[in-house]
């Protein structure tokens, strides 16, 4: 049985069997580097039957992109001087020295479909009955590549929002620290001394009580809601809604926060046809805040505009002001959040940074866009669109 076996080993059909069985895709080239043999796995990996292979060119017949897309013969290419791969069989079939398990990532045409892969290959030098040949292993490591790239982006994006969320919560807790410490401090005056204080002065200071505390509440909810809408918990309850009746019904809220800075609110709603599909409560809210920031940062006895337009695709709403305006350079900085720049409000109004990110958030989930305009000492304008 072992003499049987032994001989069964020396047999070109065992021999056959082995080489087409093995799971590596092996090659074996002659000093022109030419293709004498290929196993099963071969054909499998680059998608080419043995006819096709034997006698071509190493590159030719793997596909490579350079040979391909130059339309040259392996050897001849603008990267033959730098293919590694050649390199290696070169210098194997010359001066005998195998090499194992080198790195080669490139292009291939596969079915004529470009792609990209990565392989893991060694050399062996070869000499039969008097010829040279180079033995070329390859194994595909593209999936294991691919997988390594997509942990190390996704590992790079989960240190981006580790950043992000840290860099969040430092701002939060910053610009908490100091409404929530005026709140403090007025309250023990109030407390300690406070039948002391003149009438009015008691009412100052419950003001600013009020303003800090509201201040306090808006940033928290600001933060709930950017939470949310982070965590992929936005939730539309979309009706068919009066865009324009709406804008209307907001502009006539924010009025009365403008004439106390003296600041005209102009309607130029004229459409009355303006039915869509919306979360009124939500776009709501990313008009208010447009309409709060115009206010916020203008200058007395100016105008704020509001219109909207009646697009193919859309409806265009505006707010236009003649505020302060903003320099080109920051305006990437106004959607993000707690995104500042060096524009000031008129009346030292506070500002969490957070409106405009909310903003952004909830225009694009109705499908639309939101953008700005805006030149220094000029003012600015805000637009956001809402599919039909």
């Amino acid at each position: 049985m072992a003499l049987q076996l032994e001989n069964l080993k020396e047999s070109n059909e065992f021999l056959n069997i082995l080489f087409d069985n093995i799971t590596s895709a092996l090659f074996i080239v002659d000093q022109s580097a030419k293709i004498e043999n290929v196993n099963d796995s071969f054909s499998i990996l680059f998608q080419k039957r043995e006819e096709q292979i034997v006698g071509e060119l190493c590159g030719n017949a793997l596909g490579c992109v350079f040979a391909v897309e130059e339309g040259k013969d392996c050897g001849t290419t603008s990267n033959c001087s730098n293919c590694k791969l050649r390199k290696d069989i070169l210098k194997t079939m010359s001066e005998k020295v195998p090499t194992y398990r080198n790195k080669l990532s490139r292009d291939f045409y596969t079915s004529q479909t470009k792609d990209s892969k990565h392989f893991l290959y060694s050399t062996k030098f070869i000499q039969f009955h008097g010829k040279k040949y180079t033995l070329i292993i390859v194994d595909d490591h593209t999936e294991l590549e691919n997988q390594r790239r997509q942990l190390e982006e996704q590992n790079e994006t989960l240190k981006s929002l580790n950043e992000q969320k840290s860099k969040f919560l430092g701002i939060a807790a910053h610009d908490l620290r100091n409404p929530i410490g005026a709140i403090s401090s007025f309250s023990e005056i109030l407390l300690d001394s406070g039948n002391e204080f003149p009438l009015d002065e008691k009412k100052e200071l419950l003001t600013l009580i009020k303003d800090s505390s509201q201040f306090s509440l808006q940033l928290l909810n600001e933060l709930l809601d950017i939470s949310n809408i982070e965590r992929g918990k936005l939730d539309l309850d979309k009706n068919e809604e009066n865009i324009s009746q709406m804008v209307i019904d907001v502009i006539k809220i924010n009025k009365v926060f403008a004439r106390k800075k003296n600041i005209k609110i102009i309607n130029k709603v004229k459409i009355e046809n303006s039915t869509v599909s919306i979360d009124k409560s939500k776009i709501e809210q990313v008009l208010h805040n447009l309409l709060s920031n115009a206010i916020k940062y203008s200058t007395p006895h100016t105008t704020i505009t509001v219109d909207i337009k009646d697009r193919i695709t859309n409806f265009e709403i505006s707010v236009k002001d003649q505020g302060v305006g903003i320099p080109k350079s920051e305006l990437s900085k106004l959607f993000t959040e707690f995104g500042t720049t060096s524009a000031k409000t008129t009346a030292n109004e506070s500002s969490t940074g957070l409106g405009l990110a909310i903003a952004k958030k909830i225009v694009n989930s109705h499908g639309g866009e939101i953008m700005a305009k805006s030149k220094l000492n000029e003012g600015s304008e805000f637009l956001f669109t809402l599919p039909k």
